[in-house]
């Protein structure tokens, strides 16, 4: 028998307007996923219908950096999931 890990982090976003929050994201990033999924809650329809170009770019955005850590997890290099604006 042997031991047997994989290494996975969870990671989580919020879309805000006017600082209101309008929608959150959220994803687990394992090592040797080819493509990540991110889950979008919506938790202010209205916030969310009148800003969506906004929101969508916010959950590109985290698609972004979902992947670029999930990239950094199979080089073996974990990189920071900071944004800077």
């Amino acid at each position: 028998m042997a031991l047997s890990t994989n290494q996975s982090i969870s990671l989580t976003g919020t879309s805000t307007i006017n600082d209101q929050q309008a929608a959150t994201f959220s994803t687990v990033v394992s090592k040797g996923l080819s493509y990540t999924s991110v889950s979008m809650q919506i938790t202010s329809p209205d916030l969310y219908e009148s800003n969506k170009a906004e929101v969508r770019k916010d959950r590109n955005d985290f698609q972004t950096v979902a992947d670029n850590l999930a990239d950094s997890l199979d080089s073996g290099s974990v990189k920071s999931t900071e944004q800077t604006a």
